[in-house]
């Protein structure tokens, strides 16, 4: 796929010519909506990473294009975009967010923040932002066990969203620990640490999984229980070259089964045609 060229130059042209106060405030909106559930502006690395000095750091052109089209930055192997997919082991979803919203957002960020959002959604002054990363809020202990039932579906969840295993699995390769329409969380926790990964069951900044939980939240014990089974799963999960290694074997021995199977069946089968005995019969008349 040819380098999108004509976004970079668009975003430029309209960035540069309108107003950036009410870029900016419209920005603030938006950022707060689709970004601050997964970044912060000055309050350190969380699900994805810290924004703080990212316009100065990255071209306004390539930032309006991993705002609005992330997806495609990956499959043209955009080299920086990959750098971060590597880093931070996924790539950040298509939020269906515009060119113009790309450049709202940034013209936001450019100002900074003065605050940084909390997991409550209420914002922290930057000094108590960082006391609070230094000494980190208890999480709730959820249930494992009952996170468990909840992402199988054993039990369904409050509101009424499907289960997790409907499309995520927990132990890549084994069909039995969930599906594989979408990526394992194995190592979800290993990754996003329980307020990240309750920030995305949150926000929900998928746009499949937005509509599949749209009025149907989960409560806050539910988080804290999937939160804590996917702590566990983590740790019981094997590493990723282990499991594949097992299932190539696997199929290997099935192959081999197989093989055995039919040697066996054809080694009792007639050896001659079912005509040689009536041949021979006339053959000694003669």
């Amino acid at each position: 796929m040819g380098q999108n060229t004509k976004l970079p130059f668009l975003f430029l042209l309209l960035w540069t010519s309108a107003p950036s106060a009410a870029l900016a405030d419209h920005g603030k909106a938006l950022y707060e909506e689709h970004c601050a559930a997964c970044h912060t502006i000055g309050g350190g690395d969380s699900v994805g990473p810290d924004l703080k000095g990212v316009t100065d750091r990255r071209k306004a052109g390539w930032l309006g294009r991993v705002i609005a089209e992330p997806d495609r930055l990956t499959a043209e192997s955009d080299p920086e975009q990959l750098a971060l997919v590597k880093k931070w082991g996924m790539e950040m979803p298509n939020l269906g967010l515009s060119l113009e919203n790309a450049w709202e957002i940034i013209e936001y960020m450019k100002g900074g923040s003065p605050a940084v959002k909390a997991a409550a959604g209420k914002p922290l002054p930057a000094a108590a932002a960082a006391a609070a990363k230094a000494a980190p809020e208890a999480e709730p202990a959820g249930s494992a066990a009952a996170g468990r039932e909840l992402f199988f579906g054993a039990r369904p969840l409050a509101a009424g969203g499907p289960a997790c295993a409907a499309c995520h699995s927990v132990s890549p390769g084994n069909m039995a620990a969930g599906g594989s329409f979408s990526v394992s969380l194995a190592k979800a926790f290993e990754k996003l640490g329980a307020k990240g990964i309750k920030a995305v069951l949150t926000s929900l900044p998928f746009p499949v999984k937005a509509a599949a939980f749209k009025g149907r939240a989960l409560t806050e014990g539910e988080l804290s229980d999937l939160a804590a089974f996917l702590e566990e799963a983590g740790k019981a999960a094997p590493e990723s070259g282990a499991s594949q290694a097992k299932l190539a074997l696997a199929g290997l021995a099935a192959a081999a089964g197989a093989l055995l199977l039919m040697a066996l069946v054809w080694s009792g089968r007639k050896k001659k045609g079912v005509k040689d005995d009536i041949l021979s019969r006339q053959a000694g008349t003669f």
